[in-house]
């Protein structure tokens, strides 16, 4: 059913994640059951819509489609907390995941 991704949530938990990102693994998989935290892939890269390379903190791929979650706090989105062109290059992110048929 699930396409294979690069790198498991089950391979990433010593490797640096924020307390956001290990909180949603762990809210993922009481939700969902363990063993469907195999399906949801830690910084999944893409290319943007001027093809830079990018990644997405969490990614589940199926036939149905692609699902992005981006796991940050209002220090990284509020445009008051962060600079101009910060905040530009988020909504360039997203906006270009949604362009690629994401739903994020």
């Amino acid at each position: 059913m699930f396409e294979v991704g690069t790198v498991p949530v089950e391979y990433t938990k010593n490797k640096g994640n924020s307390g956001a990102e290990e909180e949603f693994i762990q809210l993922f998989c009481d939700l969902f059951g363990p063993e469907k935290g195999e399906y949801v892939y830690l910084q999944y890269p893409f290319l943007d819509i001027y093809g830079k390379h990018r990644t997405i903190d969490f990614a589940i791929r199926s036939k149905d489609g692609k699902i992005a979650f981006e796991i940050d706090g209002e220090t990284w989105h509020n445009p008051s907390k962060v600079s101009e062109d910060k905040y530009t290059d988020d909504l360039l992110k997203q906006n270009s995941m949604v362009f690629g048929g994401w739903k994020v």
